[in-house]
């Protein structure tokens, strides 16, 4: 039962929130180092304001995995899951307990993490203080998840539901994070770590700018897929685009905006991760290039009706093409200027194919 309950609620749990965790993740390790955090954990445990705000936020992630197995728990395809009321009590909460410390391991990990710190600057008061509250979250998280079980259907009162509208430019990053979080995982994964390595590489020799161009063609291609799922995604979605009184401008401004999103993460990592051999204007140049390298990607993906195939051969020889370029010393603005010039060009001719 444990590898079962393992299966359905752990890993799903964290597949589709995927998405979510690699933001996190980018946010907090991609612009803080360990230095940084250590500084903050030292200061979170030496004051108890702060402290509790960090106990306030595992607070709303254990909200969110109680959220999670309630969803599941009343999934039609998960119906067989209320026999487990017919185990026996000390079997059914040793289960939820190990459920739930499955479901809490993250915050569980950077818990242990501060405890470690605490114990290091003997701060034995926070110290305790976390180690109980890390446990009531374990044993809360599994008592709220059996009361659920064996009520499956409890008189509740509703609150209102609060909606708000999000613009265009977000409905795409939305979906991508909440029904292909696998994809936006890999994608940004390998395109953020490839950028830090490339940054890492500069003080263990004697490297020029090529390098860090020769990362960031790969970290573009590595995005190539992008332009295909959002035209699929309108396809799917939104049909009625091409009916809107908008003109060719407005459409590249609103994808600009939706691309400039995405790429996003990318500029925090190259900060971040900046060489001292590199000035800060040259990561600036280079992220607008590689925006402008995303968005001719997406005017090339509407423009034309390529195979997989082909588009796949087409991304290959990019590469080669781009490569020699970059070892024959083309600068940077120049492909600034072909990226952005490209995918005006390109996505004019293509607007004007698909709105008329």
């Amino acid at each position: 039962m444990l590898i079962l309950l393992n299966r359905v609620l752990v890993s799903q749990f964290y597949a589709k929130n995927a998405g979510t965790f690699l933001v996190l993740i980018l946010l907090a390790f991609g612009f803080l180092g360990a230095a940084e955090h250590k500084a903050l954990i030292t200061a979170a445990l030496g004051s108890p304001f702060f402290l509790a705000i960090v106990f306030i936020l595992w607070s709303l992630y254990l909200l969110k995995t109680v959220s999670f197995v309630r969803q599941e728990l009343r999934a039609p395809q998960h119906l067989f899951l209320q026999t487990l009321w017919l185990v026996p009590a000390p079997k059914r909460w040793t289960m939820w307990l190990a459920i739930q410390t499955a479901l809490l391991f993250p915050i569980l990990a950077y818990g242990q993490w501060m405890v470690q710190i605490a114990a290091h600057h003997r701060r034995w008061d926070s110290l305790f203080a976390t180690v109980l509250f890390l446990l009531s979250l374990i044993v809360t998280g599994a008592g709220m998840n059996d009361y659920r079980l064996r009520h499956p259907s409890p008189n509740t009162i509703r609150l209102p539901n609060f909606t708000f509208k999000i613009p265009y430019e977000l409905f795409f990053p939305t979906y991508w994070l909440r029904h292909e979080p696998l994809s936006l995982v890999l994608t940004k994964a390998f395109s953020g770590l490839l950028l830090a390595g490339v940054c890492r590489l500069y003080p263990t020799d004697d490297y020029d700018q090529r390098l860090l161009l020769i990362g960031l063609l790969l970290a573009i291609l590595g995005h190539s897929q992008v332009g295909g799922q959002i035209r699929a995604f309108e396809r799917q979605y939104l049909l009625f685009l091409p009916n809107l009184p908008l003109s060719w401008l407005q459409w590249f401004g609103r994808y600009a905006l939706t691309y400039g999103l995405l790429w996003l993460p990318e500029l925090l990592i190259l900060l971040r991760n900046c060489p001292t051999e590199i000035q800060l204007d040259y990561i600036v140049w280079l992220w607008l290039t590689g925006w402008g390298g995303l968005m001719l990607l997406h005017s090339l993906a509407y423009g034309f009706d390529i195979l997989p195939e082909r588009w796949l051969s087409g991304v290959f020889a990019s590469f080669i093409g781009g490569l020699l370029a970059i070892m024959f010393g083309l600068p940077v603005g120049a492909w600034l200027a072909l990226g952005w010039l490209g995918a005006v060009g390109n996505g004019y001719w293509s607007s004007r194919r698909r709105f008329t």
